[in-house]
């Protein structure tokens, strides 16, 4: 079942994929549709999976999953992984590659390869934390360098 990403609850589990360049209108109309279109009927063991997708600052892809009620596994989600990366076929962009930290540098998002993260930020460079587990923490998941994961890439 597709919700609202608002109303989703915000325990929900999140999966976070960042475009390596902004998404344009007719692009993030495209994601939507097909991802929403997925997600009606995403199932684990044959019982409907409650969901939501939103698109936020027009490069990242956020899916929730509302897991109170049934949990996921890994078939359902590679179902999702391959929903992706047909997407990223289709509109010729980037969504999967995990070696890019999106850091907010002179109120822009930039996507870094974790190989140049060095040469064009610093600890107090804020990045998104696209390893957000639940919807609460979006909160929070833009912070600086030296509270990240991704600290380790500055040395």
């Amino acid at each position: 079942m597709l919700l609202d990403f608002d109303s989703i609850s915000d325990d929900s589990r999140l999966w976070v994929y960042g475009s390596e360049t902004k998404l344009t209108t007719e692009q993030q109309e495209y994601i939507l549709q097909k991802i929403g279109e997925y997600l009606k009927n995403w199932e684990y063991h044959k019982e409907p999976l409650t969901a939501a997708v939103t698109i936020l600052e027009g490069y990242f892809i956020i899916v929730a999953l509302d897991s109170s009620e049934y949990g996921v596994g890994g078939c359902s989600i590679d179902s999702l992984q391959r929903i992706l990366q047909d997407i990223e076929c289709k509109l010729n962009i980037s969504l999967l590659n995990r070696l890019n930290i999106f850091c907010r540098i002179d109120n822009n998002i930039e996507c870094i390869p974790t190989t140049k993260l060095a040469e064009n930020t610093n600890k107090d460079t804020f990045f998104y934390d696209l390893t957000i587990q639940k919807k609460s923490e979006l909160s929070s998941w833009l912070k600086a360098i030296e509270k990240g994961w991704c600290i380790s890439f500055l040395s």
